[in-house]
C-alpha cells in the first residue's frame, strides 16, 4: 500500500511541479516591512553551511522520528540605532504545490533580545503546550498546519527542490495580546506593524527523492 501511496504521490508531484516559487508571499513582504526592505541582519546555520544549502536529513521528514528538527540557528542583532526588544522567528517553505501559498513549519515570538541562536531546545514544546503555546526556552509560538510548534522539511515526492525560508525579525517593541495562546499568524502580522527593525534570512533546501 505504502508503495502504491508513493506512486500516486511522485506522479502528482511531477504534474504539480511548475507550481512553486511563491517568493512574493514571504513575511517579508508583508507592510510592516515596507521601510526596511533590505536585510540588516546576519542569519546562518553553521552546521548546514552557507544560505542554499541542503537541510541534513534529521531536519527532515527522513529523520527518525519521520517529523525533523530544527536546523541550529544563529544571527546577529540589526545594524541600526535603535534597541532590540524582542526577536521573531519563522520558517517558510515557499514552493508548496498550491498557487499563491506558503506554509509556516515553524513562527516563534517573544524571543528575549539577549538571544542570539535557537536549538531544537529552545523550541520544544513545553509540557501543557497544546493550551499555553510555549517553548521549553519560555519563547511562544504560533502552531503550524499541522498543529505543531515546528515541522521538518517535508517536499512531496516528485515536486523537486523546496526551499525552506528561514526569517530572523528584530523588533523595537514586544508584541502584547491579550490572550497570547489563542494569537494566530495573522495577529502576529498586524502587531508587528511599526515595530520591525531589523531582518535576515537563511534559505535551507530539500528535495525528497524516490525511486
Amino acid at each position: 500500500m505504502a508503495v502504491v501511496l508513493n506512486s500516486l504521490q511522485f506522479v502528482l508531484g511531477r504534474l504539480l511541479y511548475p507550481i512553486r516559487g511563491h517568493d512574493s508571499r514571504q513575511i517579508i513582504y508583508d507592510p510592516a516591512f515596507k521601510d526596511i526592505t533590505k536585510p540588516n541582519m546576519s542569519l546562518e546555520s553553521i552546521e548546514c553551511g552557507p544560505s542554499g544549502s541542503k537541510l541534513l536529513p534529521h531536519h527532515t521528514c527522513l529523520a527518525e522520528d519521520r517529523i525533523g528538527c530544527l536546523p541550529n540557528l544563529r544571527w546577529t542583532p540589526p545594524e541600526c540605532n535603535e534597541p532590540v526588544k524582542e526577536y521573531l522567528l519563522i520558517c517558510e517553505d515557499i514552493d508548496i504545490p498550491i498557487p499563491c501559498l506558503v506554509i509556516h513549519h515553524g513562527l516563534f515570538w517573544a524571543i528575549p533580545p539577549s538571544a542570539n541562536t535557537a536549538t531544537p531546545a529552545d523550541i520544544k514544546e513545553q509540557d501543557g503546550a497544546a493550551k499555553s503555546r510555549q517553548t521549553a526556552a519560555g519563547w511562544r509560538f504560533i502552531p503550524n498546519p499541522l498543529g505543531a510548534a515546528y515541522g521538518g522539511a517535508g517536499a512531496p515526492y516528485g515536486h523537486g527542490s523546496h526551499r525552506y525560508v528561514y526569517t530572523i525579525v528584530a523588533l523595537n517593541a514586544p508584541l502584547e495580546f491579550q490572550h497570547p495562546e489563542k494569537v494566530t499568524k495573522n495577529d502576529i502580522k498586524h502587531a508587528m506593524v511599526g515595530k520591525v527593525i531589523g531582518w535576515g534570512q537563511w534559505v535551507g533546501t530539500f528535495e525528497r527523492t524516490w525511486s
